[in-house]
């Protein structure tokens, strides 16, 4: 597998296929600290098959892990939230064919949560929500200038057991032409600034 990192923007490459973080807007402004009051923000990542062959991708929680460095260079530890197991689906899986390029995006907020035993108590957050009620949380976020990245992670290792979920043709298929490996997206910056 060989990598290569753009200087000129924010583009990785792993075998001729290309991976970039895309964010919406680099300048977050901080909400007010009021229910039902929050800063959107779509983050993406863009994924580019420049190879001869067909490939799957996959949009699940499990593949694509959001990273969050914050001022200090330290990466943030991420709270996940998973309601229960969801399984795999067959539209989890995209196919890209040669030349062509897929973005997966998640709508994220910036948003104040109240702890619920000290209403006082707030802490600025940044939720990532994924279909199925699964989310990737940071906090607490502060003014500043943080960087924002994906790792996008798929083995074929256990998925002979998603037959129970994906028709055994198809998933046979998606085996087959599933793009494989470990990739971290370039990091973008995001500022936080208060209003």
């Amino acid at each position: 597998m060989t990598s290569f990192e753009s200087n000129e923007s924010n583009i990785v490459e792993v075998d001729n296929v290309t991976f970039e973080t895309v964010v919406s807007q680099r300048v977050l402004t901080i909400p007010e600290a009021k229910r039902g009051v929050y800063t959107p923000v779509q983050l993406s990542i863009r994924i580019t098959n420049n190879t001869q062959s067909f490939f799957y991708f996959s949009s699940c929680f499990y593949s694509l892990f959001p990273e969050l460095i914050a001022p200090d260079g330290q990466v943030m530890q991420t709270g996940i939230s998973c309601e229960r197991l969801n399984p795999p689906l067959e539209s989890d899986y995209v196919l890209v064919v040669p030349g062509e390029a897929v973005t997966f995006s998640r709508d994220a907020f910036v948003f104040w949560i109240q702890n619920p035993k000290k209403k006082r108590d707030r802490k600025l957050t940044l939720n990532i929500p994924f279909p199925d009620q699964d989310i990737y949380g940071f906090c607490p976020l502060y003014p500043g200038s943080y960087q924002f990245r994906f790792k996008y992670r798929k083995f074929r290792e256990g998925m002979e057991e998603y037959e129970y979920w994906i028709e055994p043709t198809i998933l046979q298929t998606i085996l087959q032409n599933l793009w494989t490996g470990e990739v971290l997206t370039s990091l973008v910056d995001i500022c936080l600034v208060e209003s």
